[in-house]
């Protein structure tokens, strides 16, 4: 006999011999895993040694597609089966985060390979995915033909809802099988950067949503899953994307003194810029903007918008931001005198126009601003505006004020006892109070002036916001009033809220239009009315200048009437009198 012959004789005598010692080794390891039922066990330990399989350790995703395979068409193994297998993995992972080499192995983060939610190495996240009936949230298929950074941008928002989105399951599923459309509708389209969606691009996207809508149950806010993606991108990118059509503010680590934590602006939109050239110059501008002047970021994005409504008016008469003349700067601002802005708001926008134009022409992209500013600033006549809430709606919120939620109950006392901006309640901190000899303080930070300040506070006001910070443990350098992140109440869901409350406690009949800054005026009015001097209405309402504080007391209508009444009750101006004696208007 040839001896190769022999050999191979050889090795089929020995074979199941070597399969039953393998069978039995995986059986042992098995045998390990808490919960497993012998029935399930066995027919899973016979279809590993199969597939060649040496340890439990080589079992993953594709390996349960296989085993999927394997059993056929029955379906009450079927369940049981898989589940024994879905067990297995997992304990073998919790087993291998107890060491270094372990963690590493199992490490979430991007691999081009299919990913299956209950294998997540976060015992919470997996057992979130346990139950699920359907997979079409659970298979996340990063093996796709496209553009890893396409991949990696997917797994970016993907990795932020399983992290951040801790609401009722119901949500979360939402947002992932929206987020699994998403990826579909970018890989058929062929997008390969989520940073440099058009308009055009969301629109397509958002059709494409809502035709899938018949079939799936989606989210209803389906940008979220862009905007998602479009974040974690742009702020986890080792250099800053300035190309991107949208930035945000995260990425930039501006200095805390020009960003307002209260504020819901997170992002800089250049979508609606369409011409690419154009939306580079304002870029460049951005980017000097933030990175150059200095100022608060509400002043610069304010400035920004006024920018941007005249790029785009310049595209919609087809004319390029450096081809711009007086003529069509001409016609603009004639068009924004039919706006009513007012004379300030006016200004505000000429003002912001120029100095896009001053930047251009420095970096040489103009050789000068096409229009004259003087020509058209208009000139700004001081006007004070009566906001002092009446005493008969804020009484009927204290009234009332049992029925709103304890945190609003202690963010509207700041504004009605202190008159503080919203954004200054919204970004209280808990070392805020505190109390020297006999009298009660607090310490606030102004965005508005980047400046503290200190003032006294009522007694019981300090009680409340000492009981409210041990209830809630709050040390002194976190923020009292939290956002869902853990940051900053945002002053419009304040708002929002402050609104919903006092439309169901039928504040006004249910019309009142609350406005934080009426208190303000309401506060600084009330200490006028008895006797206050302006600079110390100045001093404790934060202001820099006795005109800003002029504004903010509406004195004049009861000062005139008390004047007046003083007047006439001596008895020399009492006009009565003087046609009874006769007089200069009188007769004798």
């Amino acid at each position: 006999m040839p001896a190769a012959i022999l050999q191979w004789a050889e090795k089929e005598a020995v074979q199941p011999e070597r399969l039953k010692e393998s069978e039995q080794k995986i059986a042992e390891e098995l045998a390990e895993c808490p919960g497993i039922e012998k029935r399930w066990m066995k027919k899973l330990a016979k279809f590993l040694v199969q597939s060649g399989i040496g340890h439990i350790s080589e079992m993953d995703y594709p390996l349960r597609a296989e085993y999927e395979i394997y059993l056929g068409a029955t379906p009450q193994w079927k369940k049981n089966c898989l589940k024994t297998f879905d067990k297995v993995v997992k304990y073998e992972i919790q087993k291998q985060m107890q060491t270094l080499s372990g963690r590493q192995k199992n490490q979430w983060k991007y691999r081009n390979r299919i990913l299956f939610l209950p294998y997540h190495p976060d015992q919470g996240i997996a057992s979130e995915f346990e139950e699920a009936r359907k997979s079409d949230i659970l298979i996340w298929d990063f093996e796709k033909a496209c553009p890893e950074k396409l991949k990696q941008q997917i797994f970016g928002g993907l990795d932020y809802i399983l992290h951040n989105c801790n609401k009722d399951p119901r949500f979360k599923r939402k947002k992932l099988l929206t987020l699994q459309y998403f990826y579909t509708f970018c890989v058929e389209n062929d997008i390969s950067d989520v940073e440099m969606l058009e308009k055009t691009d969301i629109e397509k996207y958002l059709i494409y949503i809502e035709n899938s809508r018949k079939e799936a149950n989606l989210d209803m806010q389906a940008m979220a899953v862009v905007t998602i993606c479009r974040k974690e991108s742009f702020v986890n990118s080792a250099d800053i994307h300035w190309y991107a059509g949208v930035w945000y503010l995260d990425r930039l680590h501006l200095p805390k003194d020009r960003v307002n934590p209260s504020a819901s602006k997170e992002g800089i939109s250049f979508l609606e810029i369409h011409d690419l050239s154009n939306r580079k110059y304002a870029q460049e501008y951005m980017k000097y903007e933030l990175g150059i002047t200095g100022q608060a970021v509400s002043t610069i994005l304010k400035r920004y918008l006024s920018v941007r409504e005249f790029i785009v008016f310049l595209e919609h008469k087809e004319v390029p931001v450096c081809g711009c003349g007086r003529e069509h700067a001409d016609a603009y601002f004639r068009k924004l005198l039919g706006r009513n802005l007012g004379a300030k708001g006016f200004n505000e926008r000429v003002f912001g126009i120029t100095h896009f134009y001053k930047f251009l022409a420095v970096r040489r992209y103009v050789d000068r601003v096409p229009f004259r500013q003087k020509y058209y600033m208009q000139k700004v006549m001081p006007v004070h505006h009566d906001r002092s809430v009446e005493m008969e709606t804020y009484i009927g919120i204290m009234q009332k004020l049992r029925y709103f939620p304890e945190h609003l109950r202690c963010m509207f006392l700041h504004l009605w006892c202190l008159g503080l901006r919203g954004s200054e309640v919204c970004t209280l901190k808990g070392g805020a109070y505190y109390r020297q000899g006999g009298d009660f303080w607090i310490q606030i930070y102004q965005i508005k002036t980047k400046g503290y300040k200190r003032i006294p506070v009522p007694e019981g006001l300090y009680e409340i916001m000492r009981v409210y910070i041990k209830k809630h443990q709050i040390e002194p350098e976190e923020y009292i009033f939290k956002n869902t992140k853990g940051g900053a109440f945002l002053y419009p869901t304040f708002r929002a809220q402050m609104l919903k409350y006092c439309r169901e406690n039928q504040i006004q009949g249910g019309e009142y239009i609350f406005k934080s800054h009426d208190y303000r005026h309401t506060v600084a009015s009330l200490f006028y009315d008895h006797e206050v001097s302006l600079q110390s209405i100045r001093d404790y309402l934060g202001h820099m200048y006795d005109e800003m504080t002029q504004q903010y007391i509406d004195y004049m209508p009861r000062r005139i009437e008390a004047a007046n009444e003083e007047y006439f009750e001596e008895p020399d101006n009492n006009l009565a009198a003087g046609l009874r004696e006769g007089g200069t208007y009188g007769r004798k």
